[in-house]
């Protein structure tokens, strides 16, 4: 196994299993409960410096282990967020007992969407693959926007630098509408009670 995917491995096992947890953990700092729009704002925060590294060039002059690197740190970071955000709207203070469980299988999920989102090949000498056929719910909308706006061009061109700004910004919706569905059908189940000992 090479180096950047040994790596990749490794950040995608602690990106699961740590990743909400700690996120928590650091949002609890600044507020407890956490409110719903602390995610939120980290979120647009950010994809804001990502559109900058992007837009300056410093995310693709870097070499490929540290743009390699950075690039899936900040998509696992933004599934991360994903996770958390329904998980502060939701939650259940009398059901702490899964919540580790819960947020680790969501950002399991979430973390292996991101390969998906690098499946489609590039190619020079075509443009880039439109969002939908990497995420099928946000992806189109984005797809629609872009379309919408006369951008297509301009979006889909192998040179757009906020292309992959958009690409993590559907794959944090995607993710957050899976999480939400989750936590939600979670919220209206009834609270397991012990059964009583015989």
């Amino acid at each position: 196994m090479d180096p950047i995917s040994l790596l990749l491995l490794m950040l995608f096992v602690a990106f699961a299993i740590a990743g909400p947890w700690l996120a928590l953990t650091a949002m609890r700092k600044l507020a407890d409960p956490v409110p719903v729009y602390l995610p939120v704002l980290v979120a647009v925060i950010v994809l804001i410096i990502t559109c900058w590294l992007s837009v300056s060039g410093m995310l693709y002059s870097a070499g490929v282990l540290v743009g390699t690197l950075t690039v899936f740190s900040i998509m696992f970071l933004l599934v991360t967020l994903a996770v958390v955000t329904p998980y502060c709207w939701f939650r259940k203070p009398e059901r702490n007992g899964d919540s580790w469980l819960s947020l680790a299988l969501l950002a399991f999920i979430g973390n292996f969407l991101t390969y998906f989102t690098i499946l489609d090949g590039v190619r020079p000498d075509r443009p880039l693959p439109f969002f939908g056929s990497r995420f099928p719910g946000s992806g189109n909308l984005l797809d629609l926007i872009v379309s919408g706006s006369g951008l297509g061009e301009a979006v889909y061109s192998v040179h757009f630098p906020c292309y992959i700004v958009l690409m993590m910004a559907a794959l944090w919706l995607d993710v957050l509408f899976i999480s939400a569905v989750y936590f939600g059908l979670l919220s209206v189940l009834p609270v397991p009670t012990e059964l009583p000992k015989k």
